[in-house]
């Protein structure tokens, strides 16, 4: 089950992917405004949001049946109506099905991947991670190749990739022994009380924040520092490289030796290599830096789901970490609007200074928090769900 499962999220995040390298052809094609636009460019993530928030207390209830089969059927119906829709309505309902076929996998496969005990879990969700980042940096690949063909062809030939390997990977996931729960929205306040929670939660802050900010401007900043459309192309991968090797391993080590020791290292690496962002001379030394920062954030992300595990058990893991991923997603949101502007103002270096500033504020508090879980459970082994 679990290579099926990476492989049907590996597709999932590809089909998101996939659209945003045509996103200028949508808009000329079908005479959208900028705000239009950003509509549908926005409308996959958003869904994604809501639905994860929204269901996962189905899947802790052990609902997760129904969730996957909706999943398959909403990212299958998106990806191909994209290719067909021609109205902002059709755009924006289409890409709104991919997300919450995306969520909703995401909540079911992480179920699934669990099973009925947390142990070796990190690795697991380690390797879900990197198969979705994998996904969707492949999408405009997939694009880039099929797009010569037509402009439906790449987005036909990744929906009915996931109506052949959806099915089987559903059944699997259907038939996998899942921890269950009486679980509703009421739990997610006691969850966030959770020193291990907090942390983890500050992680996402940390980390999505910054992903908001350097999605946002890096395309022109590269461009301003002179890189071609094919250095660009490389200085974002070399970013999302780590991210696609590191999550599993990382996922494992901090099941050994602690989340908490893993993820300070990460924020340390990270912290140092926003402020470089801002003073790199060059391209080619921005992707140098942006290895380093995507292995901060691999660590600093597995360290803090592993928290979120061995705070939740495995019966609350569906709504543990869509907690998690709402407040990453949300956070990223806000960074994105506000980070073109303060770079047309103010600059790089008091864009990526300033965003490392406020970052080492949130780590202080990070810090007090730990401080926390390190008095109630000095190992930070595996303890009992919720018992923090």
């Amino acid at each position: 089950m679990p290579r099926l499962c990476y492989a049907t999220n590996f597709l999932m995040a590809a089909a998101l992917g996939v659209g945003f390298i045509f996103m200028a052809d949508v808009q000329e094609a079908n005479d959208l405004s900028n705000l239009e636009l950003g509509l549908v460019v926005s409308a996959g993530f958003i869904a994604a949001l809501i639905t994860q928030l929204a269901l996962s207390p189905f899947a802790d209830r052990g609902q997760i049946s129904i969730l996957a089969w909706a999943s398959i059927t909403s990212a299958v119906v998106g990806t191909v109506g994209f290719a067909y829709a021609d109205q902002t309505w059709s755009l924006v309902a289409s890409r709104g099905l991919v997300g919450i076929g995306l969520g909703l996998f995401g909540v079911v496969a992480r179920k699934a991947l669990i099973g009925l005990d947390v142990q070796g879990g990190g690795e697991k969700v380690g390797y879900l991670l990197s198969t979705g980042v994998g996904g969707f940096v492949s999408g405009p690949v997939i694009g880039l190749v099929f797009g010569s063909i037509s402009f439906a062809s790449p987005f036909l030939v990744v929906g009915l990739a996931i109506l052949v390997v959806g099915p089987p990977t559903i059944r699997r996931i259907a038939r996998a022994p899942v921890a269950v729960a009486n679980v509703d929205y009421s739990d997610i306040p006691s969850l966030i009380r959770l020193p291990r929670v907090q942390v983890a939660i500050l992680v996402q802050v940390i980390v999505f924040g910054f992903i908001g900010v350097f999605d946002s401007v890096i395309d022109r900043y590269l461009t301003d520092l002179g890189a071609s459309d094919r250095m660009t192309t490389v200085v974002i991968l070399s970013v999302g490289l780590p991210l696609l090797v590191f999550p599993s391993r990382f996922g494992a080590l901090s099941e050994r030796v602690g989340g908490t020791r893993v993820l300070l290292p990460g924020v340390f690496l990270a912290l140092a290599t926003m402020t470089l962002f801002g003073l790199a001379p060059n391209p080619l030394a921005i992707g140098v830096v942006g290895l380093l920062q995507g292995t901060g954030e691999s660590a600093m992300m597995m360290g803090g789901q592993v928290l979120v595990l061995e705070a939740t058990g495995a019966e609350r893991v569906a709504i543990g970490s869509a907690v998690l991923e709402t407040v990453g997603l949300s956070v990223a949101t806000v960074t994105s609007l506000f980070a073109p502007v303060v770079y047309g103002s103010l600059g790089e270096v008091w864009l990526f200074g300033g965003y490392a500033s406020l970052s080492a504020s949130v780590a202080l508090i990070m810090l007090i928090r730990i401080r926390s879980i390190t008095l109630v459970d000095p190992g930070h082994k595996i303890i009992t769900p919720l018992d923090c």
